[in-house]
């Protein structure tokens, strides 16, 4: 009879053990220590942070999708319903947080409900490997997306329709953008082997670049 007791005890830690190691368990290993909070296995290129709701954030990944947390990342889940599941950048309209936008090898897409559906936002978009977005913090409907070898191209409707702007870009291989928050017509290009380059919008759109110094 003990030994009988003695083996169901071993049987039942055995497959608690087995239970607990199959589970990823976020652990926080204190101030000033980077702690793993997931989502597992995940390439992760881009996130972003409801700024309403700080504990609530994305992440987007290569060939994952969306992932989301409501919970400052102790829990994630995927939303990619009708989403391109490549996505190098996101982007979160700063009045209504439940819209945002995912840029993605297959163009942009746009969830109106927190992430959990997704549509193509691509007219005008001759361009569709995206890299970056940026939104007019002023104007929420303005955005930008920058693309592998097609530039920069502004959208004034939310992303309902695209237009280049491109002039004096002159390299088109667009990784990273950037809005001046004080004067969102001021916008910033970060380009693959070009440096970054600036355009001031208004009567007459031009990019100039901007010269990297080492040291």
């Amino acid at each position: 009879m003990l030994r009988t007791t003695t083996l169901r005890k071993v049987l039942l830690i055995g497959l608690l053990t087995l239970l607990l190691a199959s589970q990823a368990i976020p652990v926080s290993a204190g101030f000033n220590v980077w702690t793993s909070i997931g989502p597992e296995g995940g390439n992760v290129y881009a996130l972003a942070i409801d700024p309403d709701t700080p504990a609530t954030l994305y992440a987007g990944t290569w060939g994952g999708g969306v992932f989301k947390s409501t919970n400052g990342g102790a829990n994630w889940s995927a939303g990619n319903t009708g989403l391109n599941t490549y996505v190098y950048a996101l982007a979160i309209d700063p009045a209504t947080p439940a819209t945002l936008y995912a840029g993605t090898s297959g163009g942009v897409f746009k969830s109106t409900d927190g992430g959990a559906n997704w549509s193509a936002v691509n007219t005008g978009l001759t361009a569709t490997n995206i890299q970056a977005l940026a939104i007019d913090p002023a104007t929420p409907t303005t955005l930008y997306a920058g693309t592998w070898g097609g530039g920069v191209f502004k959208s004034t409707n939310g992303g309902e329709s695209w237009s280049a702007v491109n002039t004096g870009l002159t390299n088109t291989d667009v990784r990273a953008l950037a809005i001046d928050p004080d004067t969102p017509a001021t916008l910033y290009a970060g380009t693959w082997g070009g440096g970054v380059f600036s355009i001031q919008q208004g009567g007459v759109k031009i990019y100039l670049p901007l010269i990297l110094r080492n040291g």
